[in-house]
């Protein structure tokens, strides 16, 4: 009897865990079209080229840093698994361009935009 509520309880928790999948907890529903990544690449490299003249031209610090973060809500739409180096990697110096930002140094900050530019540029060219 006792294995019996022991095997009842295993089969239980194991169809509870197999009833929710993965991709649907995430909120994912399908994978991206080939259409949808280049405009998410497009979008993303428009909003790092306003960001990158609004540092240039000494923009307000706010609307800079919502290019950035456009971009970078952007790059997350890029779903193609051999470029996913290059798009993290052009996230990254979007992030670190970002905190340039807040802290003033404007430099690095047009020298970091310049980059996730040109890596999405060459995701797109990838394409």
């Amino acid at each position: 009897m006792k294995l019996l509520k022991h095997l009842t309880l295993a089969v239980a928790i194991a169809c509870s865990f197999a009833s929710v999948s993965p991709a649907m907890a995430a909120g994912k529903i399908e994978n991206a079209t080939a259409a949808q990544v280049k405009e998410a690449v497009e979008a993303a490299i428009t909003s790092s080229e306003q960001a990158l003249l609004g540092m240039q031209n000494d923009a307000n610090q706010e609307v800079v840093l919502q290019h950035i973060t456009s971009a970078r809500q952007e790059s997350k739409r890029i779903e193609v698994g051999r470029l996913d180096v290059k798009r993290n990697q052009g996230s990254a110096k979007l992030k670190d361009a970002r905190t340039a930002v807040t802290k003033g140094e404007k430099d690095k900050a047009i020298a970091l935009l310049t980059d996730a530019v040109k890596i999405y540029q060459e995701i797109k060219a990838a394409l």
